[in-house]
């Protein structure tokens, strides 16, 4: 497969990061070099966080995506489209905040059960899987159930099952490593990435997941 859309939105990332962020990355070192990771990361900013993520990793990404948010099919549609020539996996939220606005998307079981198979495929090719746990950034276009700069949402624990399903499938271990985002607002945006060591995936997923997430609150500079 082409990772020519991987390397044009990087080329846009980098582009966007000139005009708009200075940018410190902490702890790259731990992103492992080849081989199958998740990237479990604090979800701050609706765009910044993709871009610095991808301007600051060599690696291609596939970010777990969501939908909901668009507007009309046709808009919907050409997302789809749009990640799909990425393969990045697309889910649909289900909590109460997205269904106080939106009606229940019949296929939800259908959309997840695809976005499973397709996160565990680009695991099994020794890829990176990005994933925003809290489902919601803090600075969106719509609105969002956080009430200020410093709230984390309780992560979801999907990113664990992805790495422990792709696992069973035969990718090998699979890491998942930390994100911390810290955001400081100007005329300029200054944002600190820290990628924190990598945690086994192996084990019982409530742990991994609660232990990832006071990872990835203290790797964004927030109190416990």
């Amino acid at each position: 497969m082409t990772d020519m859309p991987w390397r044009s939105l990087r080329a846009a990332s980098k582009a966007m990061l000139s005009r708009k962020i200075d940018l410190t990355v902490e702890g790259i070192e731990h992103l492992p070099e080849n081989g199958p990771v998740v990237l479990a990361a604090r979800h701050f900013h609706h765009l910044y966080d993709g871009v610095v993520l991808l301007a600051t990793i060599p690696r291609p990404i596939h970010v777990v995506v969501t939908t909901d948010w668009v507007e009309g099919e046709l808009g919907k549609k050409g997302l789809g489209a749009l990640c799909k020539s990425a393969r990045w996996p697309v889910v649909v939220r289900t909590d109460p905040f997205t269904l106080s606005r939106s009606k229940p998307d019949p296929d939800e079981p259908r959309i997840f059960r695809k976005a499973a198979r397709d996160s565990v495929s680009i695991l099994k090719d020794g890829r990176i899987l990005l994933i925003f746990p809290e489902g919601y950034p803090t600075v969106d276009p719509n609105p969002t159930p956080k009430s200020d700069d410093s709230e984390l949402l309780p992560f979801q624990s999907g990113f664990v099952r992805f790495a422990q399903m792709a696992e069973r499938g035969g990718a090998g271990n699979v890491p998942i490593v930390p994100v911390g985002l810290e955001y400081e607002r100007g005329p300029r945006w200054r944002v600190t990435i820290r990628f924190g060591p990598a945690v086994p995936s192996a084990g019982k997923v409530e742990v991994i997941r609660a232990g990832v997430e006071d990872r990835v609150r203290a790797l964004s500079g927030l109190s416990a």
